[in-house]
């Protein structure tokens, strides 16, 4: 009887430490898939173009990389976010006159 219960023991030991592994590697396997999952992606795009005096800045969004379509994200001086269809003519027009207001900028002598 002492043997079969320092057997049974040790498998309960040795359960707890599988049991415990496990639950480390189903977390460490959370927070990769939660870390990827922070990248907000465009699902769709927005209808109305955005008025320039709105917009603050943007950032590109390419499906090559997390995310499923390609977009550019305007960023409003109201603090939201915008997404837009790259081909759009007014979405170019828009880069163009960030371009050239961001352009102005780097040229301007300190």
């Amino acid at each position: 009887m002492h043997i079969s219960s320092s057997v049974i023991m040790m498998t309960g030991f040795n359960m707890k430490n599988v049991l415990l592994a496990v639950l480390v590697g189903l977390l460490l396997l959370l927070g990769m898939c939660e870390a990827q999952s922070n990248q907000d992606c465009c699902l769709s795009y927005t209808k109305t173009p955005l008025p320039r005096r709105i917009i603050k800045g943007f950032t590109e969004q390419l499906s090559s990389e997390v995310c499923d379509i390609n977009a550019v994200i305007f960023h409003t001086k109201g603090g939201l976010k915008a997404c837009a269809n790259p081909r759009e003519p007014w979405v170019k027009k828009q880069l163009r006159l960030l371009s050239k207001k961001l352009n102005k900028m780097s040229h301007f002598p300190f």
